[in-house]
C-alpha cells in the first residue's frame, strides 16, 4: 500500500472493473466473498501482473515470438504433406527451440535467491515459477563469491551464471570484477548476458517500454532487414601484431 493506504490490487480493481469481475466469473469466485477471494491470492498475482509493467507481462509477451515460430512450422510441414507419422508438433517445437532463446537479464536473482527476507525470497520464486510455465526461457544474473586466498583473507569473485528450468545452472563464466561499477548498472547488467545469446540477430527490449517505443523497435527492424539482411553486409576483422 501507498501512504495514502491505497494497494496496487485496488486500484488495478478501479481502472478494470469489468476484467476484474469477469476474471472473478472465469475462476469461480464470488466477489463478495472475501475469503474465497484470498484463497486465490496465486491466480490473482497473475492477474494483477499482466495489467501492469511487470516481468511477467514482458515474458508472456516475448514468449509470443516463440509460439509464432512453433505455429508457422506446423503449419509448413503440414502444407508440404510430409509424412512424418504425426510427430509434426514435436518437431515443430524442437524446431523452435533451436530458433528462439529469450534470455532475462536479472541482476538481482542471486540477492533474491539467497536472501532470507520473506518478500525477497518471494521475488525469487516468483521468477522460477516463469521458468518452469516457460521452458524455453533463461535468466542471467550476476553471482558473488567469498573465495578465501592463500593469505588467509577472503576475495569478491564475480560470475555471469545462465540458468533456466527449477533453478539448473548451465553456464558460468568467470568475470574480472563487478561488471555494474563500470559505466551505468543497467545496460553493463543487460552485456554480460548477451554471451548467453546465439543467432544472427538480437533484439534487446526493456521491461517497462512504453508504448510507443514498439513503433520505434518495428522500425529498427524494418531498417536492420533492409541494410545487414538483404544487402548481405560482412564483418571483416584486423589482426593487430
Amino acid at each position: 500500500k501507498n501512504e495514502d493506504g491505497i494497494s496496487i490490487l485496488f486500484y488495478l480493481q478501479k481502472i478494470y472493473p469489468d476484467e476484474w469481475k469477469n476474471f472473478l466469473e472465469r475462476i469461480g469466485v464470488d466477489p463478495d466473498n472475501e475469503e474465497e477471494v484470498k484463497g486465490c491470492m496465486d491466480d490473482i498475482l497473475i492477474w494483477a501482473s499482466y495489467r501492469g509493467q511487470t516481468l511477467a507481462r514482458t515474458v508472456r509477451g516475448m514468449m509470443y515470438y516463440r509460439r509464432a515460430l512453433e505455429v508457422q512450422c506446423y503449419e509448413d510441414m503440414k502444407s508440404e504433406q510430409a509424412d512424418l507419422g504425426g510427430d509434426e508438433s514435436a518437431r515443430s517445437k524442437a524446431i523452435a527451440d533451436v530458433k528462439f532463446t529469450y534470455v532475462v537479464a536479472c541482476q538481482l536473482y542471486g540477492m533474491h535467491k539467497a536472501s532470507k527476507d520473506s518478500r525477497e525470497r518471494g521475488l525469487y520464486e516468483n521468477i522460477l515459477n516463469l521458468m518452469l510455465t516457460y521452458p524455453a526461457l533463461r535468466i542471467a544474473y550476476i553471482d558473488e563469491k567469498e573465495v578465501p586466498l592463500p593469505n588467509g583473507k577472503m576475495e569478491k569473485h564475480y560470475y555471469s551464471v545462465l540458468v533456466k528450468g527449477d533453478d539448473e545452472e548451465i553456464y558460468r563464466v568467470k568475470l574480472p570484477g563487478k561488471p555494474t561499477e563500470v559505466g551505468e548498472g543497467k545496460p553493463n547488467n543487460q552485456n554480460h548476458a548477451i554471451i548467453f545469446t546465439r543467432g544472427e540477430a538480437l533484439q534487446a527490449i526493456d521491461m517497462n517500454q512504453v508504448n510507443d517505443l514498439y513503433f520505434l523497435v518495428l522500425s529498427l527492424v524494418y531498417q536492420y532487414i533492409l541494410h545487414f539482411v538483404l544487402s548481405r553486409i560482412t564483418i571483416l576483422k584486423n589482426h593487430l601484431k
